[in-house]
């Protein structure tokens, strides 16, 4: 099992690094930081990290130096951080005019999307996204994202495109799934766990209501298949995210198509 707590929403400046493709869309490039060690093929890709604050509104967006590498990937992600940073502005301007006319505070509205990688196989990238916002609530929200990058293709691909028929291939790993989350539950309520069935938070959530993607835990690709559920999906604000994995089984692995099964490895036992 494996449970990761929501990171930081603060993203540091780092050094400058001009890309062409910011240039092209008209707004400031993103900074980068030292490479990761990776892949040959990947050594000059960078991680990148854009950062905007004023008196309204804070955005930041980041992604690794594995999503660098791939111009295609990039192009898409800078479509994404141009569009998240307009929609943004345009919000916080609105609902600053509207505590104006209405004569109560403004709280500055913020938006933050950091992707970070899960797994990097033949031919699959795939990348988790959390994604956190304010605007002006008592708290803010915390969302999550799956994208999975066909590296071959040049393409993003939705996770049920990976399998014959993604429902038949998951539901013999849901007990284990459940197991586990009743068993994070538990060690983070303690004493205070209920036990009655009728309280939503007591509940497996079904599949429908999570983030899915794989994930790969050594070098033989990915054997894990992660399961994330955000905040009020399996339990309160305050608990945060649960994030479960299940191993990939033989029965798994043979509902994968053939042309990304390579990508994949069974774990056994």
């Amino acid at each position: 099992m494996i449970v990761r707590k929501p990171g930081s929403l603060v993203l540091a400046a780092l050094a400058v690094s001009m890309l062409p493709a910011m240039a092209a869309c008209g707004q400031d490039a993103p900074e980068q930081d030292k490479a990761r060690p990776g892949k040959v093929e990947q050594v000059a890709a960078k991680p990148v990290s854009f950062e905007r604050e004023t008196e309204t509104f804070s955005y930041t967006y980041a992604y690794p130096a594995e999503a660098a590498a791939i111009p295609a990937l990039v192009k898409l992600l800078e479509e994404e951080r141009v569009q998240g940073l307009a929609e943004l502005e345009a919000e916080a301007a609105e609902a600053q005019k509207d505590a104006k006319a209405n004569d109560y505070p403004y709280n500055p509205h913020m938006l933050g999307t950091s992707w970070s990688v899960t797994g990097n196989t033949e031919p699959l990238l795939a990348m988790l996204g959390e994604i956190s916002s304010f605007s002006g609530g008592a708290h803010g929200n915390t969302g999550y994202e799956a994208l999975l990058w066909d590296k071959a293709a040049g393409k993003r691909v939705k996770l049920e495109a990976l399998f014959t028929d993604m429902n038949a291939a998951l539901e013999p790993v849901r007990k284990r799934y459940c197991d586990g989350l009743n068993a994070e539950r538990q060690e983070r309520r303690g004493e205070y766990m209920s036990d009655d069935p009728d309280d939503m938070f007591n509940v497996c959530p079904p599949f429908s209501d999570l983030v899915i993607i794989p994930s790969a835990v050594g070098n033989d690709g990915f054997d894990r298949i992660m399961f994330v559920a955000a905040p009020y999906v399996a339990g309160p604000y305050a608990e945060g995210v649960y994030e479960i994995s299940v191993p990939v089984t033989e029965q798994v692995l043979a509902s994968i198509k053939p042309e990304y099964r390579a990508a994949f490895s069974a774990v056994t036992g």
